[in-house]
């Protein structure tokens, strides 16, 4: 059965910041980069992904920092550079300052030449990918973000993992800071939400996961233990090859186009956590090299409020658009708190625990 809503505890956004900052300065990080870890980690939370927030901070993060898997003072080394394109090597540093070093940059050269292109290897797990594609929007530019992973979906009419969740993120600008934000894996789901299926007791969705005989199945440790379906589920009839061919684009942009590791050499999902495996890739160009900014943002919110105003099919509330419902859960967040569920709230205490840190205040009830 679901967990009862009343258990959930409540944060503020700024005190997670900051036990994330404390935590990552007790394993070395330095303070700017911990603020961007703490930064990502909180606004995939503040925006409702919980499977890539501070859930993830003790095992993806800190035990692999302690374990030397990941090296806290790692500086990202400039491979190639032009005035439009860069390559990076992590240096296997954390993810998410490899990530939004490599973004800035990549944005400065789309303010000056029109258009950017970037890729990263050697990096780690860098959380949601729509975090640096929205780095892109208080510019007026458009932003994509892309990521390689270790091996969890199986492609279409196999029953071996072969790629990994591969995500693509898109954002665009409209007008009052409305924006198109599609954030999502090619996989049908990402594996945090069979993480978080099994902490809920809750039965996967059909089209999810196949079991380690390559069955479907609707058990989520099943599901962890076996592999992950591609976006449009088994086989073709449901447009599973569509999902395929998307993380194979994934998996060519970041792993191949980096001269990262990919494919036959990413690991398993018993290794999807080892050190330097991940590569991303980054772009960002300019609305004005095409058309007047101020008018394409006014014609895509119109546009936007089109596919809002759609009469919602029987027994459903609306139609939204992509980004706007983890914009709103955004809002809430800030003025409510982060509600995490009582398996996340342990782990915080374990990582406060095990770091000599204080854990983060609870909002009282």
């Amino acid at each position: 059965m679901e967990a009862p809503a009343a258990r959930r505890t409540r944060f503020r956004a700024d005190v997670l910041q900051a036990f994330v900052r404390d935590a990552m300065g007790a394993v070395g990080v330095s303070e700017d980069d911990a603020a961007i870890v703490a930064d990502v980690l909180v606004a995939s939370d503040l925006r409702g992904i919980e499977s890539h927030g501070v859930a993830r901070l003790e095992r993806f993060y800190v035990d692999r920092l302690r374990d030397g898997l990941i090296d806290p003072r790692a500086q990202p080394v400039t491979i190639r550079e032009t005035a439009t394109s860069l390559a990076v090597d992590a240096n296997n540093g954390l993810g998410h300052p490899a990530a939004v070093k490599t973004m800035r940059r990549t944005i400065r050269k789309a303010l000056e030449s029109g258009c950017s292109v970037a890729t990263v290897r050697r990096s780690n797990h860098f959380g949601i990918a729509g975090y640096y594609a929205m780095m892109a929007l208080e510019h007026d530019l458009v932003g994509i973000a892309s990521t390689n992973a270790g091996k969890l979906a199986v492609p279409t009419f196999g029953r071996t993992a072969m790629l990994g969740t591969n995500p693509f993120a898109y954002a665009i600008p409209a007008q009052n800071g409305d924006a198109f934000v599609l954030d999502m894996a090619t996989t049908a789901v990402a594996l945090g939400k069979l993480e978080i299926a099994r902490r809920l007791g809750k039965p996967l969705a059909p089209g999810w996961a196949l079991d380690a005989g390559g069955s479907e199945t609707l058990d989520p440790q099943s599901g962890i233990n076996g592999s992950l379906l591609p976006l449009g589920g088994f086989g073709t009839e449901g447009g599973g090859h569509k999902g395929y061919g998307l993380a194979l684009l994934a998996e060519i942009l970041c792993g191949v186009l980096a001269g990262g590791v990919y494919g036959p050499e990413m690991p398993d999902s018993q290794g999807v956590l080892d050190p330097a495996i991940t590569s991303h890739f980054f772009a960002a160009f300019r609305i004005d090299g095409l058309r007047d900014a101020a008018s394409f943002k006014a014609d895509l919110s119109r546009l936007l409020e089109h596919m809002r105003a759609c009469e919602p099919a029987a027994g459903c509330e609306r139609v939204y658009t992509a980004g706007e419902i983890e914009a709103i859960r955004t809002r809430e967040s800030l003025e409510h708190g982060i509600a995490l569920d009582p398996v996340v709230v342990a782990t915080l205490d374990s990582v406060a625990k095990k770091l000599k840190i204080p854990p983060p205040q609870r909002i009282a009830s």
